[in-house]
C-alpha cells in the first residue's frame, strides 16, 4: 500500500510541472490579447507575455529538479518543493495580471492626459484615453471620450466601431448595433475593419439574443476571410446555426 502511495506522489509531481506550463501559456495567451503590465511603458502585451511565457516555461523545467533528486535518494518530503512552488506561482500569477492591468491602464490615461494638454486638438489621445477606460471596464466615462474624438477625428468610423464596443460592454445592444452600423457604412471598402465589425456586431446580436441576425454577420465575416473564435462558432451550433 505504501509503495503505491509513493508512486501515485511521484506521478502527480511529474505532472504537476506539465499542468503548470498549461497554466502558464493560456494565462501568456490572455495577457497577448488583455493585459498591459506596469514593468514595461506603452503598448506591451507582446512583450510582457512573452516574457512571462518564458519565465514560467522555465520554472516549469526546473521544478523537475526536485523531483529526479526525490527519486534518486528515495526521499519523498523533496516533492514538496515543485507542488508548493507550483501553487506559490499560480497564485502569484492570478494576483499579477490584474494588478499589472490596472497599473498600466492608469498610467496609459495620466500619459494620455499629457498628450490631450500638448495636443488638445488632436483626437488620437482622446481615442486611447477612452480605449484605456474601456478596458478598465469604465465604459461611461469611455463612452463620453469616444463621443468627444468624434467631434474631433478625420476617420469617425473607427471611434465609432470602439464606442459601440463599450456600449456593448455597457449592455446597451441597441446603441451598440447602431454605432457598429454606422461604422460599417462609413467605411466599407476596408476589408479587415468591415470583417472585424461584422464580427463585432454578431456578438453584440448574440448577447442581446437576436442569434439569426447574429449568425447572419458571422457568415459575411467568415465570407471576408475572419477568423470567427471557435468558441463563439460553438456557441452559434448549440443555437442551431452552423457552416454548411
Amino acid at each position: 500500500m505504501r509503495g503505491l502511495w509513493r508512486a501515485a506522489v511521484i506521478v502527480i509531481a511529474f505532472l504537476a510541472p506539465l499542468a503548470l506550463l498549461v497554466f502558464v501559456r493560456c494565462l501568456a495567451h490572455i495577457m497577448r490579447w488583455q493585459l498591459g503590465s506596469p514593468l514595461l511603458p506603452g503598448y506591451n502585451w507582446l512583450r510582457w507575455s512573452h516574457l512571462y511565457l518564458t519565465l514560467g516555461s522555465a520554472l516549469c523545467l526546473s521544478l523537475y529538479i526536485p523531483v529526479i533528486v526525490s527519486v534518486v535518494k528515495k526521499k519523498q518530503k523533496i516533492l514538496l518543493i515543485p507542488l508548493i512552488a507550483s501553487v506559490a506561482f499560480v497564485l502569484f500569477s492570478i494576483l499579477l495580471a490584474p494588478i499589472s492591468q490596472r497599473v498600466y491602464l492608469t498610467q496609459r490615461i495620466a500619459d494620455m492626459d499629457a498628450e490631450i494638454a500638448r495636443n488638445p486638438t488632436d483626437s488620437t489621445p482622446v481615442e486611447a484615453k477612452a480605449n484605456a477606460y474601456a478596458d478598465r471596464g469604465d465604459y461611461d466615462k469611455a463612452i463620453a471620450l469616444y463621443s468627444e474624438a468624434l467631434e474631433m477625428t478625420a476617420t469617425p468610423a473607427y471611434v465609432l466601431h470602439d464606442r459601440g464596443m463599450a456600449y456593448m460592454g455597457k449592455g446597451e445592444s441597441a446603441k451598440a448595433v447602431a454605432d457598429l452600423t454606422q461604422a460599417l457604412q462609413m467605411n466599407p471598402n476596408e476589408k479587415e475593419f468591415v470583417a472585424q465589425g461584422y464580427n463585432d456586431r454578431a456578438v453584440v446580436y448574440f448577447r442581446s439574443g437576436q442569434y439569426a441576425h447574429s449568425w447572419q454577420d458571422v457568415e459575411k465575416a467568415l465570407e471576408l476571410g475572419y477568423q470567427v473564435h471557435p468558441g463563439f462558432l460553438a456557441e452559434l451550433e448549440r443555437k442551431g446555426y452552423r457552416q454548411g
